[in-house]
């Protein structure tokens, strides 16, 4: 599976995390992108805003949220520390498909719209939906000690 931290959601969580609680998102946003393949993610490059650059997100998926403190707490995986939110679920307002999931701090691509994370579906599947299908992910994320430290 693949899954990539992007440059500015970094950025972002390097200015977030050491302030103060009020500077805390109160909630993510789960969501879907339709781009790359069942096996690739967007590049760590790939930009959020009113106009996201380098991918694009699932048609017909509307974002839902999880809560800030929906996040079950952490664990050693591998290579790093992952952590596990609650399952959420994504009603499809129409007809699409999604190739993985992505967390960003806004509901919808506008400005200020930061896409944090990318990763595939577990089992490497493209889902394909209709509208009314219910889409349910359990959201991770995980950070990785590189080799090249």
């Amino acid at each position: 599976m693949a899954h990539t931290f992007t440059d500015s959601g970094l950025a972002a969580l390097l200015t977030v995390i050491p302030q103060t609680a009020s500077a805390q998102p109160t909630a993510w946003w789960l969501g879907g992108f339709g781009s790359q393949t069942s096996g690739t993610v967007p590049n760590r490059t790939a930009q959020g805003g009113a106009a996201p650059a380098s991918w694009v997100e699932s048609v017909s998926l509307p974002r839902a949220a999880i809560a800030a403190n929906g996040w079950l707490g952490t664990a050693i995986n591998g290579g790093g520390v992952r952590t596990t939110a609650a399952q959420v679920a994504m009603t499809a307002t129409g007809a699409g498909s999604a190739n993985g999931f992505f967390i960003a701090n806004q509901v919808s691509s506008k400005a200020g719209d930061v896409p944090f994370y990318f990763s595939n579906f577990d089992d490497l599947a493209t889902v394909t939906y209709n509208s009314g299908d219910v889409i349910r992910v359990t959201p991770q994320w995980q950070f990785n000690v590189s080799a090249l430290a």
